[in-house]
């Protein structure tokens, strides 16, 4: 009877040690439960049109090509929670990392975890900031548009609208972004010298909020005769015109946005924007490609860049009128 149970305790306890080790080994290798690689995507989470397409883009790709992606996004562009997300991710050991960053900065010790663990990091539509030589080593390759380039399409659009030169106002994005500093770089790589900003002002992507800032500017430099507004989103954009239209300037102020929103283009097409650069939002396939090649053992290229278009009012219409906007 004493040898009986005794055998039955052994089994007992040599079941707990495989499923002991069976469940180390799982948190262990960065590989889920159905043997899919592991990806973290450290998001941004809610923060307009372009927001929205890009991460439910990114995490259709990751499934169609058999990742197992561990969605993480912040809220209101709090940097620390994305470090925290970053961090789990690295002590899970998962596979691959991208990160989409709500700020350039502040990354580098968190990149040289990365760089210990040897998991690879891919930056997506915001580029980071890196000081530390280890740091810089994890990072793999940046995957999306170029905010420089959309910068500096809506200066040629205002230098080629107003060849005797203008007035007027900049909506930016939240300060510290690096698609602030990108966006703006572009404009001033191109803007003509009789191009004067009157003011830039943050408006931090919002619709309401632009609404407010553009009236304030609006009724602060009347005297100069405004005649444009760069805002470097299409919400920001939206509410730019809201607050042009309220103080009977429709017409006589145009407004440039970035990002292509069906709802921006729609707006094109009814005269209250003047002109829409696309920062193109889908490319989930070619993240997801990126990071596929990679953990294979293949050459990846270090800046993917996803190409954009520009749209005027017609252009808009004929891309409405086609059904084929995701976003």
């Amino acid at each position: 009877m004493k040898n009986w149970k005794k055998a039955i305790a052994l089994v007992a306890s040599a079941a707990a040690l495989v499923s002991v080790a069976a469940c180390g080994s799982a948190s262990g290798s960065g590989s889920g439960d159905s043997g899919k690689k592991v990806v973290g995507f450290v998001a941004v989470g809610p923060e307009g049109g372009f927001r929205t397409a890009n991460e439910k883009d990114i995490q259709a790709a990751f499934k169609a090509a058999g990742f197992d992606l561990r969605y993480s996004p912040t809220q209101n562009n709090d940097q620390q929670k994305q470090i925290q997300a970053f961090n789990k991710f690295v002590n899970d050991e998962v596979d691959a990392i991208i990160l989409s960053s709500t700020e350039d900065k502040g990354w580098d010790e968190s990149l040289k975890k990365a760089a210990e663990a040897e998991i690879p990091v891919f930056t997506v539509d915001r580029n980071v900031d890196v000081k530390d030589a280890e740091a810089k080593k994890a990072i793999v390759s940046h995957i999306g548009p170029s905010n420089e380039w959309a910068g500096e399409q809506a200066a040629e659009f205002i230098n080629k609208s107003f060849p005797d030169g203008a007035n007027g106002f900049i909506l930016e994005g939240p300060a510290g972004l690096s698609v602030v500093k990108d966006r703006g770089t572009g404009w001033n790589n191109k803007v003509a010298s009789n191009i004067k900003v009157l003011e830039s002002q943050s408006a931090n992507w919002s619709t309401d909020e632009a609404k407010t800032v553009t009236a304030g500017l609006l009724d602060n430099h009347k005297s100069e005769n405004p005649q444009f507004v760069f805002a470097q989103n299409d919400e920001m954009g939206l509410g730019a015109a809201q607050a042009i239209e309220a103080a009977g300037l429709k017409g006589k102020v145009k407004v440039v946005t970035i990002d292509g929103t069906k709802n921006a283009l729609q707006a094109l097409v009814d005269g209250d924007l003047s002109f829409v650069i696309e920062y193109n939002p889908i490319f989930g396939k070619e993240t997801a490609q990126a990071v596929k090649d990679y953990l294979d053992g293949k050459k990846v290229e270090k800046d993917i860049q996803i190409e954009s278009k520009t749209f005027d009012a017609a252009s808009a219409k004929e891309a409405l009128d086609s059904g084929s906007r995701a976003y």
